[in-house]
């Protein structure tokens, strides 16, 4: 069976061919795989930079989640986060962790919306206290995948106003799902103009600018600015937030990723998140790469959009 797997941490994922997998357990399923995902965990994984993969061992298989199909009926599977090796031709899982698909379910397109969707969707749903429903959601670095991602999936549930903030005015124009648009100036860290009260936040940036958002943000009167961190594209480790901003403004400071949220949440909330993803349009251009040629596409990341690995 061919695979793709880490043979040194920060490598390129190597394509070699190993035994073929046992038969599956009573509780497992056998699958082709016909998508996995690559989102930049995938790649953090790979450099042993994420948690989920610091007491993995090589060789490794630091993929998340994908597509496949039962060979003996044709049911397509969603299967779970870290349910099974998916950078394979095949994988036994559990069926505890494979959600059924409409049988014409694009399996590319499918890997390729679920870790950023899954993102949004379990801030609001898991991490946010209330929901989304009836509030105004912003959304900080709008303009790459995973807030793309995260401006239709808070219209889907039920935001009352979304409001996209990024650098790039052209960029930020293209974002589906957007009540309005404000551009961030990259000097001053100040936006062009107010854009209201916000009751959610959802920051894909990190750094300074999160923390020139807190500072600055209307907040909704009455009301605590729940502040996700969802992700760091700024690239900074440390955040350096004054208390004065926690100790003068109602704000409720929280993260979300892996780890911030249970297995058994996700879990439960994969049928209705997959459901959603299989009746959306892809905000982003969403490639199919061979597992031969990952090293071509390795080191570029999502480029605005996201790559998925197809065996």
């Amino acid at each position: 069976m061919k695979v793709s797997r880490v043979t040194a941490w920060g490598s390129v994922p190597e394509t070699l061919t190993v035994a073929a997998l046992p038969p599956p357990s009573p509780s497992q399923l056998q699958v082709r795989i016909l998508a996995a995902g690559l989102p930049r965990v995938v790649r953090l994984r790979a450099a042993r930079q994420h948690p989920s993969a610091l007491h993995a061992t090589l060789p490794f298989d630091p993929s998340i989640d994908g597509v496949g199909v039962d060979e003996a009926t044709g049911t397509k599977y969603f299967i779970g986060a870290m349910a099974a090796p998916l950078f394979a031709e095949h994988a036994n899982v559990e069926r505890s962790h494979l959600v059924p698909l409409p049988s014409d379910t694009n399996p590319i397109t499918l890997a390729g919306l679920a870790n950023p969707v899954t993102s949004s969707w379990m801030a609001l749903q898991h991490r946010v206290t209330g929901g989304c429903a009836g509030r105004t959601v912003a959304i900080i670095g709008a303009t790459c995948a995973s807030g793309r991602a995260a401006a239709l999936v808070a219209r889907i549930l039920g935001a009352r106003r979304v409001v996209g903030v990024s650098r790039n005015k052209d960029s930020l124009a293209t974002v589906a799902g957007l009540d309005d648009a404000v551009v961030l100036d990259e000097q001053t860290l100040t936006l062009e103009r107010p854009i209201g009260p916000v009751s959610i936040v959802l920051d894909y940036v990190g750094g300074k600018t999160s923390v020139a958002m807190m500072e600055s943000l209307e907040i909704e009167p009455g009301q605590n600015l729940q502040y996700v961190q969802s992700g760091n594209l700024s690239g900074t480790d440390v955040m350096a937030l004054p208390v004065v901003v926690l100790n003068k403004r109602p704000i409720y400071l929280m993260s979300s990723g892996i780890g911030s949220f249970s297995h058994e949440d996700l879990k439960a909330e994969m049928p209705a998140l997959v459901g959603a993803i299989a009746r959306m349009k892809p905000p982003f251009e969403i490639l199919g790469v061979k597992m031969e040629d990952l090293g071509r596409f390795w080191g570029e990341g999502s480029r605005g959009g996201k790559m998925v690995v197809v065996p």
